[in-house]
């Protein structure tokens, strides 16, 4: 039987088979509200022209890197020997993945770049999803911190280099190596041990669980023989006489998102490391510099996700034909458009404040950091979802737009560095602190938090209300649910 021409069904085909997303865009460019608030500071013409080659990057080239390294023949994998038998323990990544995160890292994406600076160009990078670059780059990003805050002189000497070298052999190479099976977020639950060896360095013997981008170099926790306390310390992949550490990869994790950066199972069998701090003050110095740096890039990244869900919803809804007409003019369509803007115009704004508030060391920033860390990556899930509605079929074809991967990419975002429930008890420890809950209540335009709420819902109800506030305070016409 010969098939029905396809106007009956209401198809523009040919302009549907051009339909090619946000691809050769300037993610730069194309955001007016990030450009408006860059001249509100007055950022330095180069910053500015900075972004716009990186926003041209990541609309070009990264992008398209990026959507090569995601094919399922090329992602990571572990190499645990040569070919003669001798065990390398080394993850090997297709050369997109590297050209990718040598592009992004000599792009300025680390100090001593500006913090603001910073943020931005990772909100910019993120709009390619995770990609295999972003958590590599929060990692390598809150190792450096570290270091640069709690680093002996040689530790400085030694490792600041490693970690800003895009030629090594795994760019943006800091790692995070914290979670143990028993323990999970409960890092003082932690059973790995560190003895002290006769020459004054540490060995370590333990298990890690979730081992976030094994490159070079690798920030861990152990408890050192004799004490309760987790101390810190610095783990090389390698040693200086170029022989492989005593960490030994046992398997790559098969996890949903995240895909093109590795996250491995490793054993500390007598691995050498460097303590770094007092060891009694390892979690709190944990949290004040890699934490701390983690959960502002998941800020970042959820909000690029959330902004190149809206991007691609506009473009298809103006492209697919329903009914002989743009599917954004249906009512339904142009509902959830306008909800994933809301979203993305209130989680802007957020991020703006949360980055002011860092730079400025405002108490406040002690009840964002968590807050955004946990609302932001909760609205990235739910504009990608909308977004994946608008586009029926094809929003689940990881072979037609970016959004299944971001879908994948939001979920992780959600879970790492703490789930809801850890950072809501963080948000309610911030707030129960004077001079946080009074900062945070300014931001509110001088009204409480939320009454009556605890725990995840007190944080959905807070940020909310932070984004309408900061919505009406720019005279906008957009809500936000």
């Amino acid at each position: 039987m010969t098939p029905p021409p396809a106007e009956r069904y209401n198809w523009n085909v040919e302009q549907e088979r051009e339909y090619a997303g946000a691809a050769g865009q300037n993610f730069f460019l194309e955001d007016e509200p990030l450009r408006q608030w860059l001249a509100a500071r007055r950022a330095p013409k180069d910053a500015v022209e900075r972004l716009r080659a990186l926003g041209e990057l990541c609309g070009g080239r990264l992008d398209a890197l990026i959507a090569e390294a995601h094919q399922d023949e090329n992602l990571p994998r572990l190499e645990r020997y040569d070919r003669w038998g001798q065990r390398v323990d080394f993850i090997r990544y297709c050369p997109q993945q590297l050209e990718a995160r040598r592009l992004v890292l000599n792009s300025g994406v680390l100090s001593p770049a500006p913090f603001w600076e910073r943020m931005v160009k990772a909100y910019l990078v993120n709009q390619c999803g995770e990609g295999g670059v972003a958590c590599a780059l929060a990692m390598t990003d809150g190792l450096a911190d570290l270091i640069e805050r709690h680093g002996g002189p040689a530790q400085k000497d030694r490792w600041l280099p490693v970690l800003r070298d895009p030629s090594g052999p795994t760019p943006l190479t800091g790692g995070q190596f914290v979670t143990e099976r028993q323990g999970g977020s409960v890092v003082s639950d932690n059973e790995a041990r560190a003895a002290m060896a006769s020459d004054g360095t540490w060995r370590l013997t333990g298990l890690k669980w979730f081992c976030s981008n094994p490159g070079e170099l690798w920030v861990t926790t152990a408890k050192p023989e004799g004490s309760s306390s987790v101390a810190l310390f610095l783990v090389p992949r390698r040693l200086p006489d170029g022989s492989l550490n005593e960490c030994h990869i046992l398997r790559v994790k098969d996890i949903c998102g995240t895909r093109g950066k590795a996250t491995a199972e490793v054993e500390y069998r007598g691995a050498q490391a460097e303590m770094i701090g007092r060891p009694s003050q390892g979690l709190a110095i944990l949290m004040r510099t890699v934490i701390r740096t983690s959960r502002i890039h998941v800020a970042a990244g959820s909000l690029g996700a959330l902004r190149r869900a809206l991007v691609e919803a506009r473009l298809y809804a103006r492209t697919r034909k329903v009914f002989d007409r743009p599917a954004e003019q249906l009512p339904g369509v142009a509902k959830s458009l306008a909800k994933i803007e809301s979203l993305w115009r209130g989680g802007q704004l957020a991020f703006f404040e949360m980055i002011r508030a860092v730079e400025e060391e405002d108490p406040a920033a002690e009840v964002l950091i968590p807050l955004l860390k946990l609302g932001m990556s909760r609205a990235a899930s739910e504009a990608v979802r909308e977004a994946q509605m608008i586009f029926a079929g094809n929003g689940i074809l990881r072979d037609f737009s970016i959004l299944p991967r971001l879908s994948q990419d939001a979920i992780v975002q959600e879970i790492w560095e703490g789930t809801h429930a850890v950072l809501a008890a963080h948000v309610e420890k911030a707030l129960r602190r004077a001079d946080s809950s009074k900062a945070f209540a300014k931001l509110l335009g001088g009204a409480p938090p939320p009454q009556g709420l605890e725990g995840e819902e007190l944080c959905l109800a807070a940020f909310a209300a932070l984004c309408r506030s900061l919505l009406s305070r720019r005279g906008s016409s957009h809500s936000v649910a």
